[in-house]
């Protein structure tokens, strides 16, 4: 059935509505309309259009810079027709436009409308069919239905039949994918007042709202998309954009968002979400393959997510707002941020935040997918699933650097400098190898492990890694790293933007400044500062420290981008050179942020804060002296011991022992292997001693940290 127009006339404003008052009582009768107010109140906007009309065809109503026949991928060009022709609706719809209810503007909506119908293009990535215009297709008919001069019923109809049959059903699909479908069954729903329709869209928006080993929200509070892989960002953003769009429609009706599900994005949100964006960009390592397109990391667009839930979840309104603050720019990148730690041992993700810096670690196992490639984007992605780091402070560290990073030095990774970035062996989902890879986690503090081995297309690379989580700093261990990669094998410690101020490093004591443009190799640097973070190096090695101009296009690392123009940028790499075919090497390095001067990082290295108690491919153990932890990694059955701690473990793990008050310690431990088997603990003091056994949780708990109080 086709809604009927009310008689009285919808005054539409831009950004509000004035409505005589009966029809405002007749809407609050009708929850199609209801909704459907919402919706163009959501959409509102006061386009320009003048290029769009200089290339409007008259003839047929089609546009003349337009490829209907095209089926590329990404960038769908026939997709342009659809956005000019909202815009002419919303053109024609706003009083305040200079087209508004122009008579000839709403023949070429109208002869546009019939135009798309007929020439029906079609594009072989099934998003656009099924999502991108059906979508906007449902906003226009919307709005114009609020237009002094209603569509033509006929056409109407002829275009929601069309949405109806090429747009997919959201139940065969899941996570973001379902919800995005479920929108515009939402707003066929309303345009034909079909009850049952409506009933099962809003089902199906809100259904992938529930922890699920599947693709979705999993329970250690991350986002898997294409399988079991990590998709914060990306897949993430589409999932909150139609989530928080539909529960801000239905709020105060029967289809407001139930409280268990609101709480779970909310959770998600403020826990996970918007502590990857530092700033008001997000960590490249969460992106999934949208990290090859220019500006996404950029996401202050999302913004409006937290302003819907500030009406949603009032009371987290306040923390919504420092969001806000922080995404739009009113604040600094560490404004309210709250130290955290969180190993999300599903995800095999490791977030670290402090209000001075973020760190990261993205890592893949046998149990997780390697960040995809696909539709001819993310095509050097290869190492970054590989224990790859973010270490940021403003936010803007990476901006855009990735047209010309050397994606054999990605921040983090361990790895042969092959001139050729090899591609997964499946775009879409190829499993990681590591059968050790994980976290222990008392939600401040925590370290993590990554057992590396990669043999794939002459990689023939491996490593025993782990991060170890503190507050003034985060301390880098590899050990056993072993290739027989034709190529050198570098440790990368970082790859960015190059600051302004000059790179420092220091030798037998004495610091000098690296001219820009330079590249040197320093055997056993004491510390090396750029960009107001020291990096500090306890065992020496081989440092390579490179202040150079890199050069690249967009086009190398996404074929979907047309523009094959050059980019140069100044870049600062730091990395160990392991040499070429290196055998049981290793590797030992503090990152120490918020040092702005030479003279505040002496300052911090004077308090000798880290004791690296060990660093073999047998166990690392790190110990913090002043805040009286002990982080360690077992990769076998072992005993660590020194002058005041013993610690025996039966099978491999990852512990985390932390002095609260005399006598008293906390201990938390975790399963990086997943094994489901049990873990025998013996722990001895000077003046105690305790026997712990760790039963680890099942599905979907395995990995998970479990803590100990010792008295």
């Amino acid at each position: 059935m086709i809604l009927k127009h009310l008689g009285i006339g919808l005054l539409v404003c831009f950004g509000s509505y004035t409505m005589h008052l009966d029809a405002a009582q007749d809407i609050e009768r009708n929850e199609f309309e209801i909704l459907m107010q919402k919706i163009r109140q959501d959409f509102a906007c006061n386009p320009e259009i003048d290029n769009a009309l200089d290339r409007y065809n008259e003839k047929d109503g089609s546009f003349t810079d337009v490829d209907y026949s095209s089926i590329q991928r990404t960038h769908w060009p026939p997709l342009v027709h659809v956005e000019r022709i909202s815009d002419f609706v919303f053109a024609y719809t706003n009083p305040e436009n200079k087209y508004y209810q122009d008579s000839t503007l709403y023949k070429k909506i109208e002869k546009g409308l019939d135009f798309w119908h007929e020439r029906n293009p079609w594009c072989h990535n099934w998003w656009y069919n099924q999502i991108a215009e059906p979508q906007k297709l449902g906003v226009l008919l919307i709005q114009m239905r609020a237009a002094s001069r209603k569509l033509p019923l006929e056409l109407e109809k002829r275009i929601l039949d069309r949405i109806r049959t090429d747009g997919g059903d959201p139940a065969k699909w899941t996570g973001a994918n379902r919800t995005d479908i479920a929108l515009h069954w939402i707003y066929r729903a309303c345009l034909t007042e079909d009850t049952q329709t409506l009933n099962y869209a809003m089902e199906q928006v809100y259904s992938p709202i529930v922890y699920t080993t599947k693709e979705g929200f999993q329970h250690d509070n991350s986002n898997f998309q294409h399988g079991p892989q990590l998709y914060i960002g990306g897949y993430g953003d589409e999932i909150l954009k139609g989530v928080t769009q539909v529960a801000v429609y239905a709020q105060g009706t029967r289809f407001a968002i139930p409280e268990e599900k609101l709480q779970l994005i909310s959770k998600f949100m403020r826990e996970t979400y918007y502590p990857a964006i530092r700033g008001k960009r997000m960590l490249f390592g969460v992106m999934g393959r949208s990290v090859s397109r220019p500006g996404a990391p950029d996401k202050s667009h999302t913004a409006l997510f937290a302003e819907r839930m500030k009406i949603l979840d009032e009371k987290h309104a306040r923390e919504y707002q420092e969001i806000i603050d922080r995404l739009e720019g009113r604040q600094s990148a560490d404004y309210a941020l709250k130290p955290m730690h969180t190993h999300y041992f599903r995800g095999d993700y490791t977030l670290h935040v402090r209000p001075e810096y973020t760190f990261d670690v993205r890592m893949v196992s046998n149990r997780t997918m390697r960040c995809e490639y696909g539709n001819g984007e993310n095509l050097k992605t290869y190492y970054v699933s590989d224990g790859s780091t973010n270490i940021v402070q403003s936010g803007t560290e990476y901006s855009d650097i990735f047209p010309v990073w050397n994606w054999a030095r990605i921040p983090g990774t361990t790895a042969p400098q092959q001139k050729t970035i090899p591609k997964a062996a499946s775009d879409w989902q190829t499993r990681g190898t590591s059968t050790f890879a994980g976290g222990v986690s008392d939600s401040l503090y925590g370290v993590s492990v990554y057992k590396y081995t990669d043999n794939y297309q002459e990689i023939k690379t491996g490593a025993s890694k782990a991060w170890f989580f503190f507050d003034d700093e985060v301390v880098c261990l590899g050990a056993g790293i072993s290739s027989q990669a034709s190529e050198q094998v570098y440790t990368t410690i970082n790859q960015t933007l190059l600051a302004e101020d000059p790179v420092t490093v220091s030798f037998n004591g004495k610091p000098e400044s690296l001219s820009r443009g330079e590249e040197t190799l320093y055997k056993n640097p004491d510390w090396v500062l750029h960009g107001g973070i020291g990096y500090v190096f306890p065992q020496g090695g081989n440092i390579l420290v490179c202040s150079e101009p890199q050069i690249g296009t967009w086009f190398e690392i996404n074929n979907s981008i047309a523009n094959k123009s050059e980019i140069k940028k100044d870049v600062f790499t730091l990395a160990f050179n392991h040499g070429e075919k290196p055998y049981q090497a290793n590797y030992a390095y503090l990152v120490v942020p918020n040092k702005r001067t030479k003279k505040e990082l002496r300052k911090y290295l004077k308090k000798e804060n880290i004791t690296i108690a060990a660093n073999d491919t047998d166990m690392q153990v790190v110990k913090h002296n002043s805040l009286d932890i002990c982080q360690m990694v077992f990769y076998k059955p072992e005993k660590f011991q020194d002058r005041s701690l013993c610690i025996e473990v039966s099978r491999p793990c990852a512990v985390l022992l932390k002095k609260e008050r005399k006598g008293r310690y906390r201990l938390h431990v975790a399963d990086p292997g997943q094994t489901g088997k049990n873990i025998e603990l013996k722990i001895s003091t000077k003046k105690r001693s305790w026997q712990i056994t760790f039963i680890p949780d099942k599905d979907p708990y395995a990995g998970a940290t479990k803590a100990f109080t010792l008295e």
